[in-house]
Formats: C-alpha cells, structure tokens, sequence
C-alpha cells in the first residue's frame, strides 16, 4: 500500500477502519493491525532524519578531505582518522539505516516503535534532541540497537597513500560497501582506477550515484589531479575474476562472518551463499583471496580491515591461517583508531581498535 500525500494517508485510514468496523473482531484487529504496519513504515520514510546534502553540501566535505594530509596519519603502528567525508557517503545509502547487525535492533525499527522513548533516554543522559543528527544517535545509542558501520574516507586515503605507487595505481575494494573507500579512491591522487564490486543491489545503485555525481562536482571545483576512473560490478568477489597481475592493491573491510551484518536476503550475498562461519571462511574468503592472488602484480599489496565479532570470535585468527595457506605473506599489521572510549588516559587507549593486515604474495 503506497500514500500520494497526508490527505490520501487520512482518506484511507477512515476506509480502512470503516472496513474494519464492518468486520467481526478477528477481521478487524488483523485490518488495524497491517493499516499500522503500513502506516507506520510511510511516516519513517517521510519522516526518519536521513542523512541529506545540497550540492553545497557535498562540495564543502569533498573541500575537506581534498584539504587533508594523508601521509601522516599513520603513525606508530596506529592508522588515525576523522569523520571528514563520512556523513557524504551515507547520503547516498538511505537503506543502510535498516540492516540487521546479528539480533540487535535496527535504528529503523527504534524510530517506528521505539522513538519516544528513546528521545527520552538521551535527555535523561544530559543529550539534546533537537537535530537530526541528534535524533540520529538518539536512535544509535538506544539499548539492544546496532547500526551498521562505514569505513571512513579518510583512513582510506591514508591507506591509498601508502601502498599504492607514488606514480599511481589501480586498486580493487572487493566488498565496496557504503563508499568510503570509493569517496577515499576519488580525492586521492595515488588512485588511478578503482574498481569495485558489491552484490546487494541497494548497496550498488548508491555506489553508482557515488560515481556518477562526485567526479562531475571534483571537476566542477578545479580538482587538480585526473579523477580516478570507477569500474563498478553488482558480483560478488568470490566470482569477480580481475586480469592477471593487474592490480596494485587488493583492500577492503568485508563483512566479519555470515552472521555479523546482514545486508540483504539476496542469493548473491556472501551470508546467504555461505551461512556458517567455515564456508564463508573457506569458500567466500578463500574465492576471494585466490582472486586477489590471480590479480596483484608481484610487488602489489592485499589490505584487509577485518576483526573478531561476537558470531565469529576467532574470525581474524581464522583467516590469517587461509591468506598464509593461499600464498599470501603477511608484512604488516597495524590498528585502527574507531570510536573514542571515555575515561581512559593515553591518547591511543582512548580509542577502540581494529586490525588492518598488509600482505604480499609470497
């Protein structure tokens, strides 16, 4: 059932519930019951605090991160990141907000059954409530609720800058997700080419409008180096076959596990395909890295952010063992700064981290 407008929402209400009058009792509680499912999921659409830009909007991020200096930010081991360019990425993956992360709730269903009283539980924690971006964390930080989450552009480029060659280089993100390694590939001047591949055809359709939007704005601003070419395929990375020795570098963030983030019911997701924990190790991740083998030049570099999760603890150990099975050496291991963790002292320990694993065919 779609609504035009609010006068349409309100002219089938008094239909609906007029039907449901003239019904006995079990015929109107299941009438009632699929109008509000209906109901509600119309006003989330009209109303849920989606991330949006004008085309200012999104010129001023992409001036952030084409203002950032990359080289620095790994240090000691550590890669550091902002936020620049982040809430960009997302403007293009509205569905984003409702993928299950394992059995948590979905900021989605917070807002459609949850709001109130989640709006009330950031107030009572001294948290305003006034802004989108505040509704947003309000429906984040509500109990039993997990968003799901995007790599930063800005940690990408760091990454970008250093394995790819001074000269530039092509670079494949097998699992290209919610664009920040795309929007990292396109204000990077190390990026030649990016080619991405995602199954999920939402996921997809968002990355297209990344590619076809962003280089026309870069251009438009008097970007000074040659944007990047995006090569985009709705496949899988187990059954992406990339040139031989064509490559440069291999780096994604995959989904951690089959039960982890579950993107879409589609048949072509990994989840789907391989729904235990050791096919998807060694079925999805090991297509997945024999392809990387097949497309790296022998001095390129395989790049993955991925860590233990609560349906995988062992996810990290597990696929170190398979890079090593399958050819791949590792020579470098370094954290990722997340989220800040208060009330710890250093500076480093303030964050929570994940690993990044560098490797090169052996």
């Amino acid at each position: 059932m779609t609504y035009k407008n609010e006068k349409h929402l309100l002219a089938q209400a008094k239909k609906v519930f007029g039907e449901a009058a003239k019904a006995g009792d079990e015929q109107a509680a299941a009438i009632i019951a699929e109008f509000e499912k209906d109901y509600r999921a119309t006003l989330a659409d009209a109303l849920f605090p989606f991330y949006t830009l004008t085309e200012k909007g999104k010129r001023r991020h992409l001036r952030t991160l084409l203002n950032g200096d990359y080289s620095g930010l790994i240090e000691d081991g550590i890669v550091r990141q902002s936020m620049a360019g982040l809430n960009l990425a997302w403007t293009y993956f509205p569905h984003s907000w409702s993928v299950r992360c394992g059995d948590m709730l979905t900021p989605m269903e917070v807002f459609r059954h949850h709001l109130v009283d989640a709006l009330e539980r950031r107030r009572a924690l001294g948290g305003a409530c006034e802004t989108a971006s505040d509704i947003r964390k309000a429906l984040r930080t509500y109990s039993g609720t997990q968003a799901v989450s995007g790599f930063r552009p800005t940690a990408a480029c760091a990454l970008f800058h250093r394995y790819l060659p001074v000269s530039g280089g092509v670079t494949w993100d097998m699992c290209s997700g919610w664009g920040g390694r795309l929007l990292g590939a396109l204000v990077s001047p190390r990026v030649v080419k990016y080619i991405g591949t995602e199954p999920c055809t939402l996921t997809f359709d968002g990355l297209c409008k990344m590619r076809d939007e962003l280089p026309l704005l870069l251009n438009a601003m008097g970007y000074p180096y040659p944007v990047p070419t995006v090569a985009l395929e709705r496949i899988g990375s187990e059954d992406y076959k990339p040139k031989p020795g064509s490559l440069d570098l291999c780096f994604t963030s995959p989904p951690y596990g089959p039960g982890h983030e579950k993107y879409s019911t589609e048949q072509t997701q990994s989840c789907v395909k391989f729904p235990t924990n050791e096919l998807w190790m060694n079925e999805f991740m090991r297509m997945t890295l024999e392809n990387c083998r097949v497309g790296l030049k022998r001095d390129g570099f395989l790049v993955m952010n991925l860590a233990n999760t609560k349906s995988y603890p062992t996810l990290t150990t597990d696929f170190l063992s398979l890079a090593k099975d399958r050819g791949f050496k590792l020579v470098e291991a370094l954290q990722l700064a997340l989220s800040k963790m208060p009330g710890t002292g250093k500076q480093d320990a303030s964050h929570k981290h994940e690993p990044i694993f560098a490797f090169r065919k052996s």
